[in-house]
């Protein structure tokens, strides 16, 4: 177990060792300018966002309303609709020829209570991203209860960063502080989070899951894993972007750390300090604890039991059917 174990990390590694060196072959494009101008965009334009509203922030986007509705204006930063009648949301790579990035920003409210009006959860999308609403698809009776965007398919692109140091296409989750935990179901998975998560989704990379402060819980129907921070996990996805397997064991992001550094969270609402990767020795403590059912907390490196959310061993499994989610 343990070589299996250390010859997955290595792999791991070289894998992100290769993808730094085809960047650094073409750090010559000069792209920082497009990240600084389309952040600024979207910081200008989308700062007073409502509850269950989408922001366009930066250049290129491409909308898709559900049903019939036809007027409406989404073509420049600033524009604003509403996440109830949104279908799918495509976001451009980055393309420093003309200068093109899509950045879009989400103010949703999930399961949060209507009393906490002020409070809501953000997206935050930026390159090759398109999103789908399937929060009407009839995944099962319990959808009559979500709120607009809480199930929904990703898709993303993978290391298509063009210059070192420009972040890769992806989507940022942040949940309001003190709130508790919210729940989304992501290309058939759900996803239990009180935190700052990264994913990424594609037919042939799976769906990875990196929480970047607080915890996470992501559950199929083959199996659940947490995702601590520090840690993260890969979810394999079929054709048509639902789980082909269980969730894989979570594991230290030592290797995407780099990743996780470039990623434009100045547009977050709530200012966070990601989490270094976990220490080998405390993921040793993570593995036990998961293997003999223990909580997660309460330990040297391990989160404090007062604050870990999924103390009880109960999840919010929404969407998906014969699960086990504790």
């Amino acid at each position: 177990m343990l070589k299996r174990t250390l010859f997955f990390k290595f792999v791991v590694c070289l894998t992100g060792i290769l993808s730094a060196s085809v960047l650094i072959g073409v750090q010559s494009v000069d792209c920082p300018q497009i990240v600084e101008t389309a952040l600024n965009a979207a910081d200008e334009f989308c700062t007073t966002l409502g509850r269950n509203q989408a922001c366009y922030g930066h250049v290129a986007l491409d909308a898709e309303l559900q049903g019939d509705v036809e007027d409406f204006t989404f073509e420049e930063p600033g524009d604003v609709l509403n996440v109830a009648a949104l279908d799918t949301l495509r976001l451009s790579p980055m393309n420093v020829a003309t200068g093109e990035w899509g950045v879009a920003l989400m103010s949703l409210q999930a399961n949060l209570p209507d009393a906490l009006p002020g409070q809501n959860v953000i997206f935050l999308m930026f390159g090759d991203v398109e999103i789908q609403n399937t929060t009407s698809v009839d995944l099962s009776p319990r959808t009559n209860n979500l709120h607009a965007m809480q199930a929904f398919r990703l898709r993303t692109g993978f290391r298509d960063a063009p210059c070192e140091g420009a972040p890769q296409s992806g989507l940022v989750v942040q949940t309001p502080q003190g709130a508790g935990t919210v729940v989304f179901n992501i290309n058939g998975v759900d996803v239990e989070m009180g935190s700052t998560v990264f994913f990424q989704a594609n037919a042939d990379e799976g769906m990875t899951v990196s929480t970047l402060e607080g915890a996470a819980n992501v559950s199929a129907e083959q199996g659940s894993q947490p995702v601590l921070a520090g840690t993260w996990v890969r979810v394999p996805l079929d054709d048509d972007y639902q789980p082909s397997r269980a969730p894989g064991w979570p594991r230290p992001y030592t290797c995407r750390s780099a990743i996780h550094a470039a990623l434009p969270l100045e547009l977050l609402p709530r200012s966070i300090e990601i989490a270094p990767a976990m220490e080998n020795e405390q993921f040793d403590i993570v593995q036990a604890n998961i293997e003999a059912d223990e909580p997660l907390c309460g330990q040297e490196g391990l989160p404090d039991c007062e604050t870990y959310p999924f103390l009880a061993g109960e999840h919010q499994c929404l969407l998906i059917q014969g699960a086990s989610c504790d």
